[in-house]
């Protein structure tokens, strides 16, 4: 009997020891803090709009954490479209950081700021961009 009892406190030790680790799953949204932290627009631009969702088509854009590449998603989950909005417009921003920092749906278009103040316009449909200029 002595070593089923040594067994069975040897296993109640185990447990008390798991629990008292104090070890607590993260808060919800904590994870998701944690990979905006390491976001490159956020990094660059804590106040940086990177996602938004066009009410008309239903589709959803958002910024990679490489803060340059823009993907769509159709209402039914699949990628539309997916650019790296610094390569194709072939300009890089002479001030600001090369990011991604705002978005906004405007006359039917997605319009990026990148940088301070460089400015793209992106077609929904397509992905199209085109450059606009800097204020």
């Amino acid at each position: 009997m002595k070593s089923y009892s040594a067994l069975g406190n040897f296993l109640l030790s185990i447990s008390v020891g798991v629990l008292s680790l104090g070890v607590t799953p993260p808060a919800q949204g904590e994870e998701e803090k944690k990979g905006l932290a390491n976001h490159a627009s956020i990094v660059a631009y804590p106040e940086a709009i990177i996602s938004l969702k066009d009410p008309k088509t239903q589709m959803v854009f958002y910024v990679e954490s490489n803060g340059r590449r823009l993907v769509a998603i159709t209402k039914e989950g699949m990628v539309a479209w997916s650019v790296d909005v610094l390569d194709e417009t072939k300009i890089a921003p002479a001030l600001g950081q090369p990011v991604i920092r705002h978005l906004r749906l405007q006359e039917g278009d997605l319009w990026v700021t990148y940088g301070k103040s460089d400015t793209a316009k992106v077609e929904i449909k397509s992905g199209k961009v085109k450059y606009l200029g800097a204020d």
